[in-house]
């Protein structure tokens, strides 16, 4: 019963934010300017794919910036300097929503291109994908899922996204762009 007020409150929310118009353009990568990542601070392989692909991106250039939700004490340090980490006991309140004081430097900055790297459906995830002005939104999805009313660009895999291949994915399908 709780489970399904909580999913309920959540629809209204995301129909109220998806009210809010924004500007849809897809660019080649090397003309983006500011990269947006939503992730989740699991496993430290996971970070050092998604820590190098930022210092990468930065070297071209590019502003990296990143949102991160812990849900479990870490092992490992966190070393991007442009990284905002939501703890899920101290900054998400009774239905789940991240309270604006902690998403706020993440989610008040315009980006080229959001990229959720949680590879499933979340509520966290597509909250601040929503929240969050950018013009180029894209998530790593299974056939089974359908993140289309919150996400521009959809890369299809079967089983959970393996880092390394979706950032490369992305980099290669924005590398077509005509610039």
């Amino acid at each position: 019963m709780l489970e399904a007020l909580k999913k309920l409150h959540r629809k209204k929310i995301f129909r109220d934010l998806k009210r809010v118009e924004r500007n849809t353009r897809i660019e080649n990568i090397d003309e983006l300017k500011t990269i947006g990542v939503i992730c989740c601070l699991d496993t430290e392989q996971n970070w050092n794919v998604l820590h190098h692909f930022a210092k990468v991106m930065e070297s071209k250039g590019k502003k990296v910036y990143i949102i991160a939700l812990q849900d479990e004490n870490i092992d490992f340090v966190v070393t991007h300097q442009a990284t905002t980490i939501c703890r899920l006991k101290d900054d998400l309140n009774f239905w789940g929503i991240p309270s604006w004081d902690s998403i706020k430097s993440f989610a008040e900055r315009e980006y080229d291109l959001l990229i959720d790297t949680i590879g499933e459906e979340n509520f966290f995830s597509q909250y601040v994908a929503l929240r969050t002005p950018a013009r180029l939104k894209t998530v790593y999805a299974t056939p089974s899922e359908d993140p289309t009313e919150v996400f521009d660009l959809i890369i299809r895999g079967d089983g959970r996204v393996e880092l390394k291949s979706f950032f490369n994915n992305i980099i290669e399908y924005l590398g077509m762009i005509q610039k």
